[in-house]
């Protein structure tokens, strides 16, 4: 039953985030994107919270490790949203940029993706992603592990792996 439904839903889900893609001209609309990777600010791979709900507070360190393998993670190509659903998403940035990592916050503006590789974008929307990391999706128990599965199972455009495909299979003539 979920199957046939996933099977239902994806053409017009993967539509409906082509028509956004082409409805704002100033993402490209041509070429391959990078694999997007989203990150849980709130879940326990990125924000340690030991020290409880502090009002909302991007306060503490980074849990370990995370800091360099999203730094790496973007040097080899990958995009990465950085989403919770607090009020000040400028406070998620600043804290990002206060552990060593490029970021901005979601100015608003209507998007399916995020494409650049250079700056996390922090923001409450789920915007197409290849892999989440939190709590209820894909759940890591060090960045060690989350790196090298990442890098094991989602390509990017950008920097291809050697020896794969893009599973296109060729028509002939």
């Amino acid at each position: 039953m979920r199957r046939s439904i996933a099977r239902y839903l994806a053409p017009k889900l993967h539509a409906a985030a082509l028509g956004l893609w082409t409805r704002y001209p100033e993402q490209p609309t041509t070429g391959k994107r990078p694999a997007c990777i989203t990150i849980k600010a709130d879940g326990p791979h990125l924000h340690n919270r030991n020290r409880g709900w502090q009002n909302g507070a991007m306060y503490g360190d980074m849990a370990p490790g995370a800091p360099e393998k999203i730094l790496g993670l973007m040097e080899a190509g990958y995009s990465v949203v950085v989403r919770s659903q607090r009020t000040d998403q400028q406070a998620v940035a600043d804290w990002l940029i206060k552990h060593g990592i490029p970021a901005i916050a979601d100015d608003g503006e209507p998007r399916a993706y995020w494409t650049d590789t250079t700056r996390v974008l922090c923001t409450p929307r789920a915007l197409t992603s290849a892999c989440e990391i939190s709590p209820y999706a894909y759940r890591p128990t060090t960045w060690d592990e989350t790196d090298t599965y990442i890098r094991a199972n989602i390509r990017t455009a950008a920097k291809p792996q050697t020896g794969t495909t893009d599973n296109v299979t060729e028509q002939p003539e």
